[in-house]
């Protein structure tokens, strides 16, 4: 059986809904990947800013709120200080701290890098995400070998796809390593 090893990575921030005070409705709200870093005292809080889509308003998404700068290693600090594009990445793309801050996290856009796979053969995939997406992972595995759903469908309740990490592949997300056998 071949073993192949793909990695899920989130492309670009998630967008947020949230109402718009200028706009005075729902509107989309896309990370402008630079961070806010004000410290007072012995505190720091630290905000990625988000712009609107239609009328670039500001939105402050919390990342940090009234931390003890010391408690931050100081390249994560140094980081936040020069916008980091990959620290800036991680925070946007952290459904649950988008929902904290109020927002409702949009879809994310997920790409999968590692080689092609044939159904022709037996293969054992690793599907590898550095944090929790909130996608399925069965939505990814389709889309990534090109099938439609009832396609997908048959494969699975066959019993030629199933999950040996011991995930329900139907209902699980991406995240950590999900090891999936296709005979």
């Amino acid at each position: 059986m071949k073993n192949i090893i793909w990695t899920a990575r989130i492309r670009r921030a998630l967008t947020a809904d949230k109402y718009c005070k200028r706009c005075r409705t729902k509107t989309a709200f896309a990370s402008s990947g630079l961070f806010r870093v004000n410290a007072q005292q012995k505190h720091v809080d630290i905000w990625l800013i988000y712009k609107c889509s239609a009328c670039d308003t500001t939105w402050n998404l919390t990342v940090l709120s009234r931390v003890n700068p010391h408690s931050i290693s100081p390249e994560t600090l140094d980081g936040f200080h020069e916008n980091d594009p990959t620290l800036a990445l991680y925070y946007g793309s952290n459904a649950p701290l988008i929902k904290k801050n109020g927002g409702e996290p949009g879809a994310p856009s997920v790409e999968i890098e590692g080689e092609q796979v044939s159904l022709e053969e037996p293969v054992r995939i690793h599907l590898m995400a550095e944090q929790v997406i909130e996608v399925k992972a069965l939505a990814v595995l389709r889309d990534r070998l090109g099938l439609s759903r009832s396609e997908m469908s048959r494969i699975c309740d066959s019993g030629r796809l199933r999950c040996v990490s011991g995930q329900d592949i139907a209902k699980c997300k991406l995240a950590g390593e999900i090891v999936i056998e296709i005979e």
